[in-house]
Formats: C-alpha cells, sequence, structure tokens
C-alpha cells in the first residue's frame, strides 16, 4: 500500500518539509482537526488510545498529533464501530487484519526471493 516513512534526516540535515507531506505516520493533525475529518467526537479518539488501536504523539505542549495512518485506522473502527461492533472487538479485528496484510506482504517478497535464487540455480545447471 504504501512505502512507509519518509527516511529520518541526519544529524547535519534538516527534515524535509516533503518529507512530512508524503510520510503517512508524520503527526499532522490535532485532535479536533482529526475529529472534524473523521465526523467523530474527541472523546471518540480518546477511546481508541484506551483500547490500545492508536497512541497519539503529543506536541511540546502534551496535546495529541494524529497522523495520516492513524486516521485511516480510526476510520476503520468507526465503521466497526456503526456496524454495532464493540470497540475493544474493533480494535482487535483491525489489529489482526493489520497484521495479515504484513504477513501477505511478507510471503510475496519471500516468494520473489525464492523465484530469484531458483532462476539463478536454473541458470547454472
Amino acid at each position: 500500500m504504501t512505502a512507509g516513512p519518509a527516511k529520518p534526516a541526519t544529524a547535519t540535515e534538516a527534515p524535509s518539509p516533503t518529507g512530512r507531506v508524503d510520510d503517512e505516520h508524520y503527526p499532522a493533525y490535532s485532535m479536533g482537526s482529526a475529529a472534524s475529518i473523521l465526523d467523530v467526537t474527541p472523546e471518540f479518539l480518546r477511546s481508541l488510545g484506551d483500547v490500545g488501536l492508536l497512541a497519539p504523539q503529543r506536541s511540546v505542549g502534551r496535546h495529541r498529533r494524529y497522523s495520516r495512518n492513524q486516521l485511516d485506522q480510526a476510520a476503520r473502527a468507526r465503521v466497526l464501530v456503526d456496524d454495532g461492533l464493540p470497540l475493544a472487538a474493533a480494535a482487535r479485528i483491525i489489529e489482526l487484519e493489520d497484521r495479515l496484510a504484513a504477513a501477505e506482504r511478507l510471503i510475496e517478497e519471500l516468494r520473489g526471493q525464492l523465484d530469484t535464487a531458483g532462476r539463478r540455480e536454473h541458470q547454472r545447471r
């Protein structure tokens, strides 16, 4: 789906503003903005932290900051909760779906490596 977080800046290199824009894990959204975007209450977002689905970063003033990735997870949770599932069950389903997707990506990567190794072995013969 995505390439993951942007490459971190080195000690002598300032972070690229465009790197932040492209980084789905950059905590760009305040709680109010996140709640407005998702059409949920701030309490709903807090409750996602309580069940362990979201762990927002904190600003210097200790305000919660959410990333695009976290907004996606919150939106998925809202759909499940709106369908009648308890919040804890929705969080568990999302966690398992994410783990399954990661496992499927790993399988595909390993298949590619195996195919490459098989072709090399075939060429040696």
